[in-house]
């Protein structure tokens, strides 16, 4: 294997640690660095092909959980789970094979600033099916992520490769003969170290402002359900009532601390049609529930031709009443929905076990009382920020996720979704709740703080204090200004480098 080569699969490795456990948060730093130590000075092709293999190791290990997913979610045998899982993880690899052939292509630029713009111009177009972020490796340091209200993920994925481009240049200076290589070391480190250092600073005024606005917030007291239903006893129908049941006894033992019931992502298996306004008893997962419910279930739509069936949130009160429902919008490939299936049958006959699901309208809340209104995510929904940031504008006081992580059994999935949700709480600026079957199940303040997290694996229930805030923060109001505006300047960059023809070759990160 060549050197470069070699580096490429350092560099992936590295960045692929960091998301598979975020408590290696430190190796994303390192791995962007040794990325564009390894892209320096190669051609486009080149340079592709080593952001590519960068992908493709790294990914591969971070989303190694694919093959478990699609044999347990879809169906799929173990050979077709394997080629299945290379299909998202090559097409996210290409992301840093396109970040490698633009960074070649386009050259250095003034304070090192070539590789952050590519990256973070790649980052923010690129359509990932799951869509990781650099910056989401630092989940474990809720300081550095407080500029998600102003720019979501991307400043803080900018600083990163900054950062590394920097190291990696000023590496390159002390190397030089120069008597002056000192000074110009510091002034090639000092700005990426000086927004680093902002971020900081920044981080640890928001956190004590949002910390000051909960404590004079209006409280929730909410009661969490984690039932721990695994995935072979859930769809077990022989089952079904002794999963109601276990719910039920969880629910009563911490309803008189409650205010509301939560229970997780389809924890009801029977259809409940979407025109029923009252539930009774064959419909209700908890007829003499003490405290209004929300629960996930399946909503039906009946009087369609074909019918639709959906991925619901359902608001019952103490008589049974549906408050409210939410239909789940963003549905997920593979697993609830077959690309291509009602055009080409036979692919569903790969995947039995693939839902039929069909996609909800709107974003209509969940509302308890007039202070109490739920922006509801169910599942993949909170790993996005456009679901997240339609609710608040709406009204949302509180977001809440319904997830069923067991389909992903002990692996680093729950870990990484739960790092991709924690920066909804934080663009909005709304506590969170995750309520999940198997977990994990956490109540994040909307700091980023995680104030309690259920042990994974257990059926756990427990009543604890929410508070409900109305502020509309930059990014929920405005979106990706930020991300907008390094693609802007990427665009004019890319430009100029177009006018002025192929420059001499030299390293990517370099000023000029």
């Amino acid at each position: 294997m060549s050197t470069g080569l070699l580096g490429a699969v350092v560099a992936g490795v590295l960045l692929g640690a960091s998301f598979f456990d975020f408590r290696l948060f430190a190796l994303a730093w390192i791995g962007a660095a040794v990325l564009v130590a390894v892209l320096a000075g190669r051609t486009p092709r080149r340079a592709f092909l080593l952001g590519f293999v960068a992908g493709m190791a790294g990914l591969t290990l971070a989303f190694a959980w694919l093959i478990y997913a699609l044999q347990v979610f879809g169906g799929f045998p173990f050979v077709i789970a394997v080629i299945f899982s290379l299909v998202p993880i090559a097409w996210m690899a290409a992301q840093l094979g396109l970040f490698g052939a633009l960074l070649a292509w386009l050259g250095p630029l003034p304070f090192g600033l070539a590789a952050p713009l590519v990256f973070t111009g790649v980052e923010f177009l690129f359509p990932s099916l799951f869509p990781w972020r650099l910056a989401h490796s630092q989940y474990h340091l809720p300081v550095l992520l407080q500029s998600g209200d102003l720019t979501g993920p991307f400043l803080l994925t900018f600083a990163i490769v900054w950062m590394g481009a920097c190291v990696i240049g000023a590496r390159d200076l002390l190397r030089r003969e120069d008597a002056r290589k000192g000074r110009a070391v510091l002034l090639h480190i000092l700005p990426p170290l000086l927004l680093v250092g902002a971020l900081v600073v920044y981080g640890q005024a928001r956190i004590a402002v949002i910390e000051a606005a909960r404590r004079q917030a209006p409280a929730l007291r909410v009661g969490i359900v984690q039932g721990n239903v695994g995935v072979a006893r859930k769809g077990r129908q022989a089952s079904f009532t002794r999963n109601m049941q276990d719910y039920r006894d969880l629910s009563a033992a911490i309803a008189p601390a409650s205010d509301v019931l939560i229970w997780p992502e389809t924890v009801f298996q029977r259809h409940i049609p979407t025109t029923m306004r009252t539930l009774d008893v064959g419909y209700h997962p908890f007829p003499d529930a003490p405290r209004p419910l929300i629960f996930g279930g399946l909503g039906v739509a009946r009087e369609l031709r074909p019918r639709r069936i959906f991925n619901s949130a359902f608001l019952v009160d103490v008589g049974g009443q549906v408050r409210g429902r939410y239909d789940k919008r963003v549905l997920v490939p593979f697993g609830e929905y077959m690309p291509l299936g009602d055009r080409f049958p036979r692919l569903r006959e790969l995947s039995p076990a693939t839902g039929h699901f069909h996609s909800g309208t709107g974003s209509p809340l969940l509302t308890l009382d007039d202070n109490a209104r739920f922006g509801t995510l169910i599942c993949y929904e909170d790993v996005l920020p456009g679901p997240a940031r339609a609710a608040v504008r709406a009204g949302a006081t509180l977001l809440l996720n319904l997830t069923n992580d067991a389909w992903y059994g002990d692996t680093a999935q729950p870990h990484q979704h739960q790092a991709l949700a924690i920066w909804r709480a934080i663009e909005t600026r709304r506590d969170f709740l995750r309520v999940t079957n198997t977990g994990l199940t956490s109540v994040i303040a909307a700091s980023g703080a995680v104030v309690t997290t259920f042990p994974t694996f257990a059926p756990h229930a427990e009543a604890t204090e929410v508070r409900l805030l109305e502020s509309i923060t930059p990014y929920a109001r405005y979106g990706d200004l930020f991300g907008w505006s390094v693609v802007g300047f990427l665009a004019l960059a890319l430009a100029a480098r177009w006018r002025r023809g192929r420059p001499l070759p030299c390293n990517a990160h370099g000023p000029d």
